[in-house]
């Protein structure tokens, strides 16, 4: 699906209806996730989730 980030506002593809959306590949500390949650209305694009992430799982 189509979406625009809500904190930059870029489009991006996400997936978070089915199992393997790119934003799995990211580790997130639930204290943030908790904050982003309340802060954001909707998902973050690629480049602005990870600036939260704590690392990145490699495949």
């Amino acid at each position: 699906m189509a979406k625009n980030c809500s904190k930059c506002n870029a489009a991006f593809e996400c997936c978070n209806e089915t199992a393997g959306c790119w934003c799995e590949g990211l580790v997130i500390a639930p204290e943030t996730l908790d904050s982003l949650k309340k802060t954001y209305d909707n998902c973050l694009c690629p480049n602005c989730l990870k600036e939260y992430s704590v690392k990145e799982l490699k495949n």
